[in-house]
């Protein structure tokens, strides 16, 4: 009996561990999970931990059903898959056939139903040379096979014991998933303690065993499904976020204006002061040679990255100084989402990092115009935070008819410094504002966007952050105080 109690705590930790790693997803942007849910009541027979996706990500939710075994005594074939314990009762094939049939009445369309274990597939079953080592689907052999072949007759077992017809069979099987021969216990707690690290929360035994401990509420308390924001509200419950002193990390230095010392001591300094019109005390907006921005500031910054990812360097990048809001758009996208990096900012004495969960503030269209004889292959997007950019913006288009068409953006609350009061803020403005001059930018089969902002460091960080497939080219322009004028030119 003893045996049998700590085999079955021992496989509930196993699928409580799996559990953890999918939610810890929610704190990954290009995840695009939109929730977990832990014994799933919309999950039927395959309910063990269920993962939602955002509609835009293109990809099915997946049902899993976890299944952990303590030695290696047996393995999984096409008996095993269809075995019943007694004449009454379903094989394991017949529960995911009867939770897809609930899930396509359902219509929640676009499933995958997945099976994870540590126990393999046994090699004598002609149906393990047909799961696929990209995806763990059956190959298309599987299908395909003539139905006196092998093959073909271990498709027919699985249909006749289904009792379903060959289109309602077929559209059944390519939803399969067989991710057998998965890791073992201890390998799945370095998975997941790898994930913590890189996402900056406490990793070690004891932050393992409260994350066990966590998902065991959620499931007997009902509440099991998990966002983003119910995760956040976990983390900082249970305190498993790592110390900061204790993140590995690169801080960086940006200065353009005007030299300060922080309290993090640089293990890099970009210093462009060299760069900028003005005198040693303080610069300026304008650059002396128009040319530094793409010729000398810009391969400097991308030098810097290349080097730390060539050498695995940490992916949180602190970053400090007194800079213009040009170079916060450079940092912000050399070190970008898409290549993995976390960027956290002083902003007015306050610490906000591009991983903060989106809270609150949307970027909102205020306004488009047409400019007659612009440049049909730009557009202009135009966004006012601190305060409103457009007069300027416009003056700068009527002048050199750069782009055929603007799109102007603000927040979904008044212009001011206090437009933002949070890093989640910051990061929710960012994601908004891609998207819409995404977009823009496709609604006009433009090449060339060219940007004006006018807000806080942290939005041009953030901003610049996102600006991944937006437009082919992508022109920050800088306020010259007066009068804007391109500075970076990013691709």
């Amino acid at each position: 009996m003893a045996n049998q109690v700590a085999a079955r705590l021992a496989g509930d930790d196993y699928q409580h561990l799996l559990a953890w790693h999918e939610m810890l997803a929610l704190r990954k942007p290009r995840a695009k999970v939109r929730a977990v849910v832990v014994e799933d009541p919309d999950g039927a027979h395959v309910d063990d931990v269920t993962t939602l996706y955002e509609s835009g990500a293109n990809r099915p939710d997946v049902f899993e059903q976890v299944k952990y075994h303590t030695d290696q005594r047996d393995q999984y074939s096409t008996d095993f898959l269809l075995e019943k314990a007694t004449p009454a009762s379903r094989s394991l094939l017949e529960k995911f056939f009867i939770t897809w049939k609930k899930l396509t009445a359902n219509a929640h369309g676009g499933v995958v139903l997945r099976l994870t274990s540590n126990w393999s597939w046994d090699g004598t079953d002609d149906v393990r040379e047909c799961i696929q080592g990209k995806d763990t689907a059956l190959s298309p052999e599987f299908f395909t096979a003539s139905a006196r072949s092998k093959l073909g007759k271990v498709r027919e077992r699985w249909r006749k014991h289904l009792g379903a017809e060959p289109d309602e069979f077929d559209s059944f099987a390519r939803t399969l998933r067989f991710r057998v021969g998965f890791d073992c216990f201890d390998e799945v707690a370095e998975r997941i303690a790898e994930r913590m690290e890189n996402l900056g929360l406490r990793h070690d035994e004891r932050a393992l065993v409260v994350a066990v401990g966590i998902v065991r509420e959620l499931i007997k308390s009902g509440k099991s499904r998990v966002d983003a924001a119910v995760l956040q509200t976990l983390l900082e419950r249970y305190n498993l976020f790592q110390a900061e002193e204790d993140q590995p990390s690169t801080v960086i230095y940006l200065t353009s204006v005007k030299a300060q010392e922080f309290e993090v001591p640089p293990d890099v300094h970009l210093d462009w002061r060299r760069y900028f019109v003005g005198d040693a005390l303080k610069k300026g907006h304008a650059v002396i040679d128009p040319r530094a921005w793409n010729e000398g500031m810009l391969p400097e910054i991308q030098r810097l990255e290349a080097e730390l990812n060539a050498h695995n360097g940490p992916r949180l990048i602190r970053a400090r100084g007194l800079a213009r809001l040009s170079p916060w758009f450079a940092l912000g996208h050399t070190f970008s989402e898409v290549a993995r990096y976390t960027i956290e900012v002083d902003q007015q004495g306050n610490r906000w990092r591009t991983d903060a969960t989106p809270t609150g503030v949307e970027a909102l269209e205020s306004g488009r115009e047409q400019i007659a004889d612009g440049d049909t292959s730009s557009v202009a997007v135009g966004i006012s935070v601190t305060g409103a950019l457009d007069d300027d913006m416009r003056a700068y288009l009527e002048k050199t008819r750069a782009a055929s068409a603007t799109l102007f953006l603000r927040p979904n609350r008044g212009l001011g410094r206090d437009a933002f009061t949070s890093a989640g803020n910051v990061v929710g403005f960012a994601k908004t504002a891609k998207e819409r001059m995404r977009a823009f930018v496709k609604e006009h089969g433009a090449t060339r966007l060219l940007l004006f902002y006018f807000g806080p460091l942290s939005g041009a960080c953030f901003i610049g952050h996102q600006l991944n497939a937006v437009a082919r080219e992508i022109q920050i322009m800088e306020d010259q105080q007066p009068g804007y004028a391109p500075s970076f030119l990013l691709t």
